[in-house]
């Protein structure tokens, strides 16, 4: 059985918030570092080693300037656990991201009673904000290779050439999403998912040992 199908979405989930939860209230460096170092050999054992160097280039900067701020703040200790806590929080994000296709996320807490318009607002987080970004890349080019300008003082006045053709685009991929649930029955109580989605005792067994993982990190 593939990562992705292995556990439950909701253990997933639930053992992600955990972790990011862990991570957060780690104080100690060499904890911090081990979390970090387990979490990347669990990105290369599951092929979502790339998808993460790609996400730690983008956010470099945001790293720079956050361990700066800290290290100005508290010392230099204080910027290499920033420094630990932010790289491990992406790792795990990445992990889970990559590992839980939002689809099956939202199936199964429609199965747990979670409101359709709850699950739906979740799940439309997790697929479409990455389509908007690649949306607004894609418009931003385009006006680029027409030769408008947007670095400096140019973004105040070209701004609004990027803006109104992608919440032009947006508008009309909301207007057709509207359309395709409407026809698929969205929110009807007779709408179904594909597969059943049980929470077992492996499931179980995974979000209690990351709540004992937990409790021994932190205290």
């Amino acid at each position: 059985m593939n990562a992705t199908g292995t556990f439950d979405p909701r253990a997933k989930a639930l053992t992600y918030l955990i972790g990011s939860a862990a991570i957060i209230l780690t104080l100690d460096l060499v904890r911090l570092a081990v979390i970090s170092s387990a979490l990347a050999l669990l990105l290369s054992m599951v092929g979502l080693w790339r998808r993460w160097l790609h996400v730690m280039r983008v956010l470099m900067p945001t790293l720079a300037l956050f361990a700066l701020v800290a290290g100005w703040s508290s010392g230099y200790e204080a910027a290499l656990g920033a420094a630990l806590r932010l790289t491990a929080l992406v790792c795990a994000g990445v992990a889970f991201f990559g590992m839980t296709p939002p689809e099956e996320l939202g199936d199964a807490l429609l199965e747990s009673g979670v409101p359709s318009q709850v699950a739906f607002l979740l799940e439309g987080a997790l697929r479409f904000t990455p389509m908007m970004g690649a949306l607004a890349r894609e418009v931003y080019e385009a006006q680029a290779s027409r030769g408008i300008r947007f670095d400096g003082r140019h973004i105040l006045r070209n701004g609004p050439l990027v803006l109104t053709p992608l919440l032009l685009s947006v508008m009309r991929f909301a207007d057709d999403l509207a359309e395709g649930l409407e026809t698929r029955g969205f929110g009807s109580p007779q709408r179904t998912s594909l597969r059943a989605y049980r929470f077992g005792w492996r499931d179980g067994a995974l979000v209690g040992a990351a709540l004992l993982l937990t409790i021994l990190l932190v205290w």
